[in-house]
């Protein structure tokens, strides 16, 4: 019998003997059978158990080992990278007090101090950069737990040297939504930031001098403006040109041309103030912008810049004289925008400069109408040659003794459908600045050429000549030879009735092919008359290698004729040395009386003058043949 059915049994006193009921003794049978049966179930069980709980514990094995080993390789990665970041990151960790309570060893790669010592002295360490301005605030920020974009902090190497990091701070906040501690990465991003800040000075600074280029006036004034707008203080603008500086390039080399830039900008920066700007915008252009001035102040610097660039410079074996033409515009009185006041006082600049250069002048609104008015003129010139506008008018030259005309001087004039009668003094200059001055120049040789022909006709006794003036650039044209041999075939007139009349200047820039020229045009069999001598580069030796047939004395030494009767030696002189070479002097500009008894006691034979007569229109000059 089953034991435990057997043991349940005898518990409550039930004993089968072979007298017991049979069906009693069948109940037992099926108990006893069901008994046998659970046992065998549970066998089963157990076995399925005990086999699950092997294979679990097997599994359980080798998740542990795998883990084991993820984890190690994890760790592996992650201190390989720790240590290959130790010279770029360092990680620390502050509290909520805002202390730090955790600093990582990649400290002393990165920055050379011991962990204790950076701890304890970091602040000491902080740059006196303003990017660091605002380090204890970003801190605060995060302590409140706010997640912020990173930041750059300037600090000191133990070496002394300056290094740039950028942080990263993030909060950490217990479940209740409390800052606990802040975790911060530091990144060294100095290499970075050198070379963008490099970028940036090239992006505004000029690389033959270093002075700061046009992009930085530009964003200079800007915010000057902007912040003077509020306070109404003022400033000036000065716009700088050097004089005559692309003779120095087309002569001597744009090498040292670069160096002559280079000498400016160490000559006059170091008077200016460190408040104010000196900057080159380009070629030969440089601009100072002075802040907080007054008029003294101005007028002291603006004379020292102007004698600082009038002094002798000294580039590799050269020594050139090179002065600057400059203007100067004020604000807010001139300009009220940064374009406006850059052109103002470009403006001023061009006024100095055709006031005969190496001068300043300030921008005034009259200079403002002036710049306006003489741009049209210069839209106006080509269809004012087209369509007949421009005339000559004659000046009579006569003998002093008895004003016989011996010829005149053809001058030109605008007939301006607009502006009426224009002088040449307001137009030449532009003509010449922009090259139109050739073609001008040929229809005055051809006019003139045409004029003399109608004199003929009028005046058979004598052969009547008509200077005209040739411009240093219109005889620097290689053409000048063609035109006056067309003008003269054309016309068919004598040679010797054609005078061009040159100044000192031309002799200035290479000399022998002038000397070539104006052989070619003597050849030709037309006079050459030096006028306006001895106020430009006078030089007996020019004189006595040129083909000039007659020298004008400029005007200002007839102003210079005493009414007392005292002597003008510079014009005596003058009168003397024509005899000598065997040149004809004429005085130009004569209109005294007291002057034309001066020249005929010196001995000048002729002259040309309001005395006698202005430029007047050709049928006026006419009437007076």
């Amino acid at each position: 019998m089953h034991k435990l059915l057997k043991r349940q049994l005898k518990k409550i006193g039930l004993n089968l003997t072979s007298h017991a009921d049979e069906k009693l003794k069948e109940f037992v049978d099926v108990v006893e059978q069901a008994y046998y049966e659970s046992d065998e179930s549970r066998g089963f069980l157990e076995h399925i158990l005990s086999t699950l709980s092997q294979e679990r514990q097997e599994l359980y094995e080798q998740l542990k080992v795998k883990a084991q080993d993820d984890l190690e390789q994890s760790e592996a990665k992650y201190m390989r990278l720790v240590e290959n970041l130790n010279k770029h990151y360092f990680f620390y960790t502050h509290n909520e007090e805002g202390v730090f309570t955790y600093l990582s060893d990649s400290i002393t790669s990165m920055l050379g101090y011991e962990k204790e010592e950076f701890l304890t002295h970091y602040e000491e360490y902080l740059t006196d950069d303003p990017m660091n301005e605002d380090v204890v605030e970003r801190t605060n920020l995060s302590l409140s737990g706010v997640f912020q974009t990173p930041y750059l902090v300037s600090i000191y190497h133990k070496n002394k040297s300056v290094r740039y990091l950028e942080i990263t701070e993030l909060p950490v906040c217990n479940k209740e939504g409390k800052v606990i501690l802040i975790d911060g990465i530091a990144r060294d991003i100095t290499q970075q930031f050198e070379a963008r800040e490099k970028l940036s000075y090239l992006a505004k600074h000029d690389v033959l001098t270093s002075l700061p280029n046009r992009a930085y006036l530009e964003e200079y004034l800007q915010n000057l403006i902007s912040m003077n707008s509020r306070t109404e203080n003022q400033f000036a603008l000065l716009f700088l040109d050097l004089d005559h500086f692309k003779q120095i390039n087309d002569t001597l080399g744009h090498d040292v041309g670069d160096k002559l830039l280079q000498t400016v900008a160490r000559r006059i920066k170091p008077n200016i103030r460190e408040e104010d700007l000196f900057s080159r915008i380009g070629g030969d252009e440089f601009v100072i912008v002075l802040t907080n001035i007054n008029e003294a102040y101005l007028t002291t610097l603006i004379n020292k810049i102007m004698s600082l660039m009038r002094k002798l410079w000294r580039v590799d074996s050269y020594e050139l004289q090179v002065s600057t033409s400059m203007g100067v515009a004020l604000y807010p009185q001139d300009a009220s925008s940064m374009i406006e006041l850059m052109k103002n006082a470009d403006i001023a600049m061009y006024k100095s400069k055709e006031l005969g250069r190496n001068n300043f002048s300030f921008f005034t609104e009259e200079l403002n109408t002036q710049v306006h008015h003489d741009m049209q003129l210069e839209q106006d010139m080509g269809k004012a040659l087209a369509e007949g506008q421009f005339v000559l008018y004659y000046q009579a030259k006569q003998t002093l003794n008895d004003d016989t005309i011996m010829g005149s001087e053809a001058l030109i004039r605008w007939n301006h459908p607009e502006f009426g009668l224009i002088y040449p003094d307001k137009f030449i200059s532009l003509a010449e600045s922009t090259g139109f001055i050739v073609k001008l120049g040929t229809w005055v040789i051809e006019e003139a050429c045409r004029a003399i022909k109608r004199f003929n006709v009028k005046d058979t006794k004598s052969a009547l000549h008509v200077s005209v003036n040739v411009s240093t650039r219109q005889i620097q044209n290689d053409d000048i030879c063609r035109v006056l041999e067309n003008a003269l075939r054309t016309s068919q007139i004598n040679p010797s009735q054609l005078t061009v009349e040159i100044t000192e200047s031309i002799m200035v820039d290479n000399s022998e092919k002038m000397l070539d020229i104006l052989q070619c045009i003597q050849a030709l069999g037309v006079s050459i008359c030096m006028d306006d001598f001895g106020t430009g580069y006078s030089s007996l030796s020019y004189l006595n290698r040129l083909p000039i047939r007659s020298i004008k004395i400029d005007k200002t030494f007839v102003d210079d004729i005493p009414k007392t009767g005292s002597k003008n030696i510079l014009l005596d002189t003058i009168v003397a040395m024509g005899k000598t070479l065997d040149i004809i002097i004429l005085a130009e500009g004569v209109e005294e009386e007291y002057q034309r008894e001066y020249l005929i006691k010196a001995g000048c034979l002729y002259y040309q003058g309001y005395l006698f007569s202005k430029p007047i229109p050709e049928s006026e000059y006419m009437k007076l043949l």
